[in-house]
C-alpha cells in the first residue's frame, strides 16, 4: 500500500512543480513591476527571462473540462426554436431585444443556473437623449445605454416626445421576434429594432 501511495505522489510531481514555476514567474514579475527605478526593473525582468523561456517550453496544464451542454426542452414546432430568437434567455433589461446583437463569449468556468429566471416581455425606461431623422423616423437612446432606432417601414407619424421634459418609453415584444415601443403612455406604438 505504500508503495502504491509513493507512486501517485511520485506522478503528481511534476504537475505540481510545473504548477509552481508557473506561480513562481508570476509572483517574480509582480516583484519587478513593483519596482521604482527604471534600470533596477529592466534588470529585475531580465533576471526572469530564463524562467519565462522555459515555461513557455513546458507543455500547457490541462484545461478543465467543459460542462455538458444545456439541453433545449422546446418542442421542435416551437416559434422561438424554429426563428432562432431566444426570449427565454432574456431576463435582465440590459439583455432585452439584444437576440440580434452578437451574444458575448460565455465567462471561463461559467456553469449554467438550474433554473432560469422568467423571461421579460417588456420594458420601461427614461430616455437620455433621442433625435429625428428627415423622415421624422427617431433614434432614441436610453438611461440603461440601450439604442433603439425606428424602423423605416413604420407610421408616418411623429413620435409624441416631449422636449425639455422627462420622456419614458416602453418597449414590448412584439409579433415574430419584433419590437413595439411607446412614448410617455401614448396610445400609439412605433416598430423599433435594437442597435446597442
Amino acid at each position: 500500500m505504500k508503495h502504491i501511495a509513493a507512486a501517485a505522489l511520485f506522478a503528481l510531481l511534476p504537475f505540481a512543480a510545473q504548477a509552481d514555476q508557473r506561480q513562481d514567474l508570476v509572483d517574480g514579475m509582480a516583484k519587478c513591476a513593483t519596482v521604482n527605478d527604471g534600470v533596477a526593473r529592466l534588470a529585475c525582468y531580465d533576471a526572469l527571462t530564463p524562467q519565462v523561456k522555459a515555461a513557455q517550453g513546458e507543455a500547457p496544464a490541462a484545461a478543465p473540462a467543459a460542462p455538458p451542454p444545456i439541453a433545449d426542452n422546446r418542442p421542435w414546432y416551437d416559434p422561438d426554436r424554429i426563428f432562432g430568437v431566444s426570449p427565454r434567455d432574456q431576463t435582465k433589461p440590459e439583455q432585452f431585444g439584444g437576440e440580434n446583437l452578437a451574444s458575448p463569449p460565455p465567462a471561463p468556468g461559467q456553469v449554467a443556473a438550474a433554473e432560469p429566471p422568467p423571461s421579460l416581455d417588456s420594458i420601461t425606461a427614461t430616455v437620455a437623449d433621442y433625435s429625428f431623422n428627415p423622415y421624422d423616423k427617431f433614434l432614441v437612446v436610453l438611461d440603461n445605454g440601450q439604442i433603439w432606432q425606428q424602423l423605416e417601414s413604420d407610421s408616418g407619424i411623429k413620435a409624441p416626445f416631449h422636449k425639455g421634459e422627462k420622456n419614458t418609453v416602453t418597449i414590448s415584444r412584439g409579433f415574430i421576434g419584433s419590437y413595439n415601443l411607446v412614448v410617455n403612455d401614448d396610445s400609439l406604438a412605433y416598430k423599433v429594432r435594437r442597435l446597442k
